[in-house]
């Protein structure tokens, strides 16, 4: 891009955003291909705008890293991301905008909480821009892009610069109008579960601006998407992040197994309880457990704790090593139908929790005894007596409780099947040699 052309395109996003009045602009669907070959550009594309950002403001690139929650790349990542799929077909242009606005909106209420002007934002936005306009006519000449074509994505480049500015404007707008404590309470929410090397200031120095108790221990209520905090009728002692995308709540000195205000909200999840300055821990755990509510693979409580759920939690972090796990592990019972499989699996599952107990297995699954005592002669034998082992009960109730989850049970069996055939016959390959008993 020439000089002229670099200062054009500053001022076409200035102008962009003063006058970019609806939150939704329509965009141009592009072909699939055209779609694709934005998608195999974008990394390399995300590399060059975070070295330019980061040359260009290394001063401003610092405080973001620090102190919004974001990294530089991530906004960045989140902005090209957001561009490729206002030009998807299937997704109309409120639904593909919708989350960088609210992003842009948090952007700007953060700038405003810390005194920084947009302008340098804006700055930022502008020297994305500039790296995105050389790509894109690069990529015209090289590929011999019609000029209609073009000129569309150089001024989409523009209007979402336009919307993201906007948007940014309004949170800072409505930030600069909150009371000063308001202000130094959402401050010290945001150092509560940042980590602990990304905190500008002391908690207590923070803790004494904002008028609030520092508590020994701390969990974070997450709540699902669209719930506002402000809906719920919240004692002073709680601090809460009003984001639509991604609410929460910080609970100081929670008690078991809860307190009697605590929301009756669907599908929360409350993260472990954790010492004050490890606020991070708690909210991270409690996203998750959010996470499986919405994919169906806990149960949607008022609220679901996380504590309750450690070995589905701890099942899904490692849910690739699992699956690849359960071959070796379970073998041919992963070859069955389901309608045989399921009920060995899961009787396997419930007698490991019980201690190799078969009455209470059967109490617990509500069959007879002897009900529960064929299933596992039936597992000795489809396994040549490798299952259960002794010696693996604990890797055997993870990779169990992984495929027994709701959110895995009906994905990937095919997957596992051949990989359980493999297993097989390495198994009968090279059989496991057993000590021999004294």
């Amino acid at each position: 891009m020439t000089p002229t052309h670099e200062r054009a395109a500053r001022t076409n996003t200035h102008e962009r955003s003063a006058r970019t009045k609806d939150p939704h602009p329509q965009y141009t669907p592009l072909p699939g291909e055209m779609r694709r070959m934005l998608l195999l550009h974008m990394p390399a594309a995300i590399d060059e705008m975070e070295e330019a950002v980061r040359t260009g403001l290394p001063h401003y690139t610092h405080i973001v890293d620090g102190t919004y929650g974001y990294s530089v790349r991530q906004i960045i990542d989140r902005t090209v991301n957001c561009f490729v799929s206002i030009h998807d077909t299937g997704r109309p242009g409120p639904a593909a905008t919708a989350e960088i606005i609210a992003l842009y909106e948090r952007i700007g209420a953060r700038h405003g909480r810390l005194g920084c002007p947009l302008d340098v934002l804006r700055d930022a936005l502008d020297l994305a821009g500039r790296v995105a306009c050389r790509r894109l006519i690069k990529d015209a000449y090289r590929l011999h892009w019609p000029a209609p074509l073009l000129a569309t994505l150089t001024e989409d480049t523009f209007t979402l610069i336009g919307t993201a500015i906007a948007a940014a404007t309004r949170g800072y707008t409505e930030e600069s109008h909150r009371a000063p404590l308001d202000v130094q309470r959402d401050r010290l929410r945001d150092a509560l579960v940042a980590e602990p090397d990304d905190r500008a200031r002391p908690l207590a120095e923070l803790a004494a601006a904002a008028d609030w108790r520092l508590p020994r221990t701390l969990a974070v209520l997450a709540l699902p998407p669209g719930d506002h905090p402000q809906t719920h009728v919240l004692p002073p002692e709680i601090l809460a992040d009003r984001s639509p995308a991604a609410p929460y709540l910080i609970l100081p000195n929670p008690r078991t197994p809860g307190p009697r205000w605590l929301p009756k909200t669907r599908g929360a999840a409350l993260g472990p309880v954790v010492p004050a300055d490890r606020g991070a821990v708690s909210l991270r755990w409690a996203r998750r457990g959010l996470d499986l509510v919405e994919r169906g693979a806990l149960p949607a409580d008022t609220p679901l704790r996380c504590v309750d759920h450690v070995a589905v939690l701890t099942a899904f972090r490692s849910g690739d090593l699992l699956e690849a796990a359960a071959a070796e592990l379970l073998g041919p019972l992963l070859e069955l139908p389901p309608r045989r499989r399921e009920p060995l699996l899961e009787t396997l599952l419930v007698y490991l929790r019980c201690g190799d107990n078969a009455v209470l297995t059967a109490e617990r699954l509500h069959v007879h005894e002897q009900t529960v005592r064929y299933r596992l002669r039936q597992i000795t034998q489809l396994t040549d007596g490798n299952c259960p082992d002794s010696e693996r009960h604990l890797e055997t109730m993870l990779v169990l409780t992984r495929l027994l989850s709701p959110g895995t049970a009906d994905r990937g069996t095919a997957g596992w099947r051949a990989g359980a055939g493999e297993a097989v016959d390495a198994a009968r390959a090279h059989p496991p040699v057993r000590p021999r008993q004294a």
